[in-house]
């Protein structure tokens, strides 16, 4: 960088650049120094600083102090070197007011949006230790990404500068616009990843400004879903789904006898079912925990018909029959289509509800567990029960026989075949 002692005669000699900027440093005072650009030739100050989360140990800083014509050399040069004012005091400069500045702080220029990235490539989950599912990822940061799209450029510093109103009157709005739920859990996800930021830059952001939402009330509280089906549900139920088209209908069926998450059943690939063994093995599930059970005689003829009819050869057992509307590939169970085609207030998660139900009302509450996937966290669980597939045939017959049974004859009918296979 060429040196130049910054005079008005030398400046005036100093051409303008035909692209980019050239930096003149002044020969007498140390840091100080003129940008010549294409037009405008400007007066400014650069020092290094010590900054112990550089891995020098410094980073270097500059301020502009003004434009040649607007201020004199002799001008520039005093407002950075300091001066003596009228009453005898010292002012210092813009060189040592550089040299006073604060290391920078980590995470300063972290955005909102840069750490919503780091809490799921950084994060685990709590129950298993593992990164989070990417449905699971898509479905937080889309809901951040709707809700707070004004937030996301914002740095640390500034979200922790939030007061209380702020958060309020944001939370009301979404309140207004999407309802209390999605306030909820739009807010509740929002906290999640603040809180994480408090962790990992707490120089930047120490305290979760929206912990203000907890405990006061503001917040809608969650009630707990219940509903699965009782009494005469099922035949309505049963009745309702007919309206549906046959592969829809027979993921529902297959969702009720095999008390799978609508996810897992709707999902269902070929690949994950063994027809022979007359056994599904699917290798990731929700909690990453294998699923591996026996298949009824009620969900094995519902395999059956859906292999002999599948003419394409879709990997999904239950294939979407309008690929144009659905990108999935597979058929989707939806809660709205299922309570307007059965009148019943259900969810679809209701059916595996259901399931869980009905086999605890036969008493066979450890096998109910296990084929809905549920993890045994006892001593004897984790380390002594070897229960298999074949262990589990008998219960999961005699639950389908009964969830059948409500289905097609009714809450008087007689029980079917309690103690037998029905195969």
């Amino acid at each position: 960088m060429p040196k130049r002692a910054l005079t008005k005669r030398n400046i005036d000699k100093i051409p303008f650049t035909e692209k980019g900027q050239v930096d003149y440093w002044d020969t007498s005072l140390k840091g100080f120094a003129l940008r010549v650009g294409q037009s405008t030739k400007t007066f400014f100050v650069q020092a290094d600083v010590k900054d112990s989360t550089r891995k020098k140990g410094y980073r270097t800083v500059k301020r502009i102090i003004g434009r040649y014509g607007e201020l004199t050399p002799e001008q520039a040069r005093e407002r950075a070197r300091g001066h003596i004012d009228e009453e005898g005091k010292h002012v210092p400069g813009a060189l040592l007011a550089l040299k006073q500045t604060e290391p920078e702080k980590p995470g300063n220029t972290v955005t909102l949006q840069e750490i919503l990235g780091m809490y799921f490539r950084e994060k685990r989950r709590k129950s298993d230790g593992l990164p989070h599912k990417q449905k699971t990822v898509d479905d937080y940061t889309n809901i951040i990404d709707r809700h707070f799209p004004s937030w996301l450029p914002l740095a640390l510093p500034e979200i922790a500068k939030f007061t209380p109103d702020i958060v309020i009157e944001r939370y009301k709005q979404i309140e207004a616009d999407s309802g209390p739920y999605a306030a909820r859990n739009a807010f509740v996800m929002l906290s999640a990843v603040v809180a994480y930021a408090t962790v990992k830059y707490p120089a930047s952001i120490s305290l979760n400004p929206f912990k203000t939402l907890r405990g006061n009330g503001l917040m809608a509280k969650v009630k707990e879903r219940d509903e699965c089906l009782h009494g005469a549900d099922f035949k309505a139920f049963y009745d309702g789904i007919q309206g549906f088209n046959p592969v829809t209908r027979d993921c529902y069926l297959f969702c009720l006898y095999q008390g799978m998450r609508s996810t897992e059943a709707s999902g269902l690939r070929w690949e994950h079912v063994d027809l022979e063994k007359k056994e599904i093995r699917i290798p990731d599930t929700k909690n990453r925990q294998t699923l591996n059970v026996p298949l009824s005689r009620q969900t094995l003829e519902i395999l059956e018909r859906r292999k002999a009819a599948d003419l394409e050869e879709s990997n999904w057992v239950f294939p979407s029959q309008r690929k144009d509307l659905n990108k999935t590939g597979h058929t989707r169970m939806v809660s709205a289509d299922l309570r307007a085609r059965t009148g019943l207030p259900i969810t679809v998660h209701a059916l595996r509800r259901t399931f869980i139900t009905t086999g605890r009302k036969l008493k066979l509450f450890e096998d109910t567990d296990k084929l809905t996937n549920h993890i045994d966290s006892t001593v004897s669980g984790r380390h002594y029960d070897q229960t298999g597939v074949d262990d589990l045939r008998r219960s999961l017959q005699i639950i389908d026989n009964e969830i059948e049974r409500l289905m097609l004859e009714g809450v008087g009918a007689k029980v079917i075949n309690l103690t037998g296979t029905g195969e």
